[in-house]
């Protein structure tokens, strides 16, 4: 990172989740934009000690009246008016408090007021480094700046809603039986055997939360390999079979976790595992499976989309892990003929084919997003394949048929919808849970008490991120399921660990309470706070006219006469062309509308200063005709 800041001219740091890291992390990245020599990472992590203190004693309120005074000269004065806003001070009142920070003398400071002291820390406070070189924009602050009038694009709103599905008698027995199988070969494993039976056991939990459909399939694969004997080997078919052409679908899925293993590695896990398990086993479970009528969560899912739709959401997109469940709800909801679908997965888009014979063919990214977004289709399912750059503005509504252990995951997929731009101003989400299951029991916990999903929770990334881990622990160990929760059935289940289903449940909600526990730790430990260094403020700073727009550039690359030499430009469509330059055996389709390269990202490349296709135009000017300096693009193609 360091080597970029003497090889550029210009730095831009992005980052799209929430930083909570120790404050000597934060002076490392704005070291690298330039900060005065005088904020050392010492006196940076010193500064922000002092100005956090209720009542600095003197020797620290010379230390930061020093390092203020050193952000005045490199970025410039701080206008009265602007003091008066941070203190609530008459403006003769913040005159005499920036005097005697700027003064380098200590008698000034030493004969504020209570109330002026207080007054220097806010300025302080907020004209560090961080207020010229950090721009944060997170929803909630880019929702006041639309609301007062600041900003013209809305920022929509979240209204969640939970159901809780009851299983039916069969799907209960199942579901334990399910589990029972899990943590009993789990517990069976010898010591060499445990990791590798833990990773399968895990993925046969997973998928049974989401649909039964899913482990149907799953242990259909899985009786196959255990036919053969073993996974290992190219084409033996144990680990590929097991997991999903989706690479989203069977990862790990906590930060905790090491890195997803490799085909390699999944072949000695497939064989390893197929040794704890019998083939009986399977076979039983699987003829209880084939015995039990389609989920009962599929009529919830029915009432949610009907229920959206009644309420204006025309649109809604429905998510789950895996795409054995994707095609499950796809038949599903295709019998009934209401709806028009379209999927996408690990396989790409896909839409009906159409005919006599009916099926689906498949279609891209791009060819996806833009026939959603022309209405071709009322429901989109998905996996978390489109938890990832498909973005769906126009979508208002989307529902959880399935909840990832890791709450991040569904945080990635209501962020498909909850985009700057969205047209509804309000989002519904709707998740529908099992009840009685350790998932449900601790996402209520959650949404109870750190109001999980009704904000974005990006801060509390890498406390979330560990959940999977303690669910699974609660599984393997035989304490996941059949528990009561609040408002399940309490059929009074023995645990495997010599308690009841009361122990379970109570076990679960020690899982919810440690979270909670350490979300509240992360508002107060030792993270670094942007928000609370940014300050409150609602003030846009003043910015100068960009030097450059696409609309110039469009003007630019429509002129043959100001593109460089030997360039071949061919016009395609509204600003979109095919560009050749020296030494390109073929034209790239390239376009200046950042809308249309959104909706074509795979197939278009953005005309513009960072992309290598991009060149510096011929501008106009010479030797006795220089361009002023500062001039912008846009003076200088009118000249």
């Amino acid at each position: 990172m360091r080597a970029l800041r003497e090889r550029t001219r210009g730095l831009v740091l992005l980052t799209a989740t929430p930083m909570q890291v120790h404050p000597v992390e934060v002076w490392d990245l704005l070291d690298l934009l330039g900060l005065p020599p005088e904020w050392t990472a010492e006196a940076f992590l010193r500064f922000f000690e002092d100005v956090d203190h209720p009542n600095p004693p003197p020797e620290a309120m010379e230390r930061m009246a020093a390092l203020f005074r050193a952000v005045e000269r490199d970025r410039g004065a701080v206008a009265r008016d602007t003091a008066a806003r941070l203190t609530g001070l008459s403006p003769l009142g913040a005159g005499k408090v920036l005097r005697a920070l700027r003064d380098p003398a200590s008698i000034p400071r030493r004969q504020l007021e209570t109330a002026e002291r207080r007054a220097a820390l806010a300025v302080m406070r907020g004209h560090t480094p961080i207020r010229h070189l950090v721009s944060r924009h997170t929803r909630e602050l880019l929702r006041r700046y639309f609301e007062a009038g600041m900003l013209t694009t809305p920022v929509a709103k979240r209204r969640v809603k939970d159901r809780f599905i009851e299983m039916t008698a069969t799907e209960r027995g199942l579901y334990e039986a399910v589990e029972d199988y899990i943590a009993s070969t789990y517990d069976q494993a010898s010591a060499a055997e445990r990791s590798a039976v833990g990773f399968v056991m895990t993925i046969y939990r997973r998928r049974l939360a989401s649909s039964f459909r899913s482990l149907r399939a799953t242990l259909e694969r899985r009786l196959g390999s255990i036919g053969r004997g073993g996974g290992g080997g190219s084409g033996g078919g144990g680990g590929a079979q097991l997991l999903s052409l989706d690479e989203h679908e069977d990862a790990p899925d906590d930060e905790a976790a090491d890195e997803a293993p490799d085909a390699e590695e999944l072949a000695e896990i497939e064989r390893r595992a197929l040794a704890a398990e019998e083939r009986a086993d399977v076979e039983r479970l699987l003829d209880r499976i084939r015995a039990c009528p389609p989920d009962s969560k599929i009529a919830a899912l029915k009432e949610a989309l009907a229920a959206l739709r009644e309420a204006g959401f025309g649109q809604a997109m429905v998510f789950t892990q895996y795409t054995d469940t994707m095609d499950f709800l796809r038949d599903e909801l295709q019998r009934d003929g209401e709806r028009r679908l379209m999927c996408f997965s690990g396989r790409g888009g896909e839409i009906p084919a159409g005919g006599r014979g009916g099926g689906w063919r498949g279609i891209g990214r791009d060819d996806t997003k833009r026939r959603f977004r022309l209405g071709e289709a009322d429901v989109l399912l998905c996996t978390d394949a489109a938890a990832e750059g498909l973005n769906f503005q126009f979508c208002g509504a989307l529902v959880n048929y399935d909840m990832p252990w890791n709450p991040m995951r569904v945080e990635q997929r209501i962020g498909r919808i909850d985009r700057l731009g969205q047209r509804h101003p309000v989002i519904r989400v709707v998740n529908l849970h099992y009840e009685g299951t350790v998932e449900t029991d601790v996402y209520r916990a959650l949404r109870n008490r750190i109001g999980l999903f009704e904000s974005v929770v990006g801060r509390l990334q890498p406390i979330l991120a560990q959940l999977p881990r303690a669910i699974a622990g609660a599984v393997l160990s035989g304490r996941g399921g059949g528990g009561a929760g609040e408002g399940g059935d309490g059929g009074g289940r023995e645990d495997r660990g010599g308690g009841t289903d009361g122990a379970a449940a109570r076990e679960r909600a020690g899982l919810a309470d440690a979270i909670e526990r350490q979300a509240h730790e992360a508002g107060s430990g030792e993270g670094f706070d942007l928000d609370a260094a940014l300050g409150e403020e609602l003030a846009l700073p003043e910015r100068p006219p960009p030097l450059a727009t696409l609309d110039d550039l469009d003007r630019i690359i429509a002129s043959p006469d100001l593109m460089p030499p030997g360039t071949e430009v061919e016009p395609l469509g509204h600003r979109e062309y095919g560009l050749r330059a020296p030494g390109m055996r073929e034209a790239l389709r390239v376009t200046t509308d950042p809308a249309y390269y959104e909706e074509h990202a795979e197939s278009v490349e953005l005309w513009s200063p960072g992309n290598p296709l991009f060149r510096p135009p011929e501008l106009p000017g010479s030797v006795d005709d220089p361009a002023p300096p500062g001039a912008t693009l846009r003076e200088l193609l009118d000249r």
